[in-house]
């Protein structure tokens, strides 16, 4: 597949992902598991043994994903953990960029102040996570498809991500921000009555 092509589905699937992430994130929890757990499998695995790794991969991805399905609410938390620490590290380096343990602990403590805010705060959380990640697959696809082979982060890239972002946030927030799908109703709400 050209790197166009590749920059071009990624624009689309993650613009999709950034505006409408909240309907469809249960359904996309147990392929992120799999694609977790066949990532996970073939890096285990040595590389000299094609084969076991494949079976290893499979396995952990078919597992993976029964475990984000069956567990979505442990994912989401665990999701919260991960984008914690990668804005929390991604700020103390830039910040300190010749600190080398500084930004693994700090880190570590977004990762648990991520976890704690998506595990208590689901439905709102389930919409920042995937306009950020639709927007950085944006990203990703933009330099793609623009830049073949750069790992250079330009402007023009960092400023799409930021509207993208915003966009996916404020279009969720206004079609979904009164659902509650992911987290349980409070006693205090009150119930619909039916005319």
């Amino acid at each position: 597949m050209s790197s166009s092509l590749a920059g071009v589905l990624a624009i689309a699937y993650g613009a999709a992902f950034a505006l409408f992430g909240y309907p469809i994130f249960r359904i996309f929890l147990p392929i992120y598991g799999g694609i977790i757990g066949y990532i996970l499998g073939v890096t285990v695995v040595a590389p000299d043994y094609p084969i076991a790794a494949l079976v290893v991969a499979v396995i952990l991805a078919i597992l993976f994903a029964s475990a984000a399905y069956l567990y979505w609410s442990v994912m989401i938390g665990l999701a919260g953990a991960i984008l914690g620490y990668g804005l929390v590290t991604t700020v103390v380096g830039a910040l300190w960029p010749s600190a080398t343990y500084t930004p693994l602990l700090v880190g570590l403590v977004g990762a648990l102040a991520g976890s704690f805010v998506f595990i208590y705060a689901k439905d709102a959380m389930v919409m920042v996570a995937s306009a950020l990640n639709g927007a950085m697959i944006v990203a990703w696809g933009l330099r793609t498809w623009l830049y073949p082979g750069s790992r250079i982060l330009d402007s023009f890239t960092i400023i799409a991500f930021v509207l993208v972002a915003i966009t996916g946030l404020v279009v969720q927030l206004k079609f979904f921000g009164q659902q509650r799908k992911y987290s349980q109703k409070t006693i205090d709400e009150p119930a619909k009555v039916k005319k």
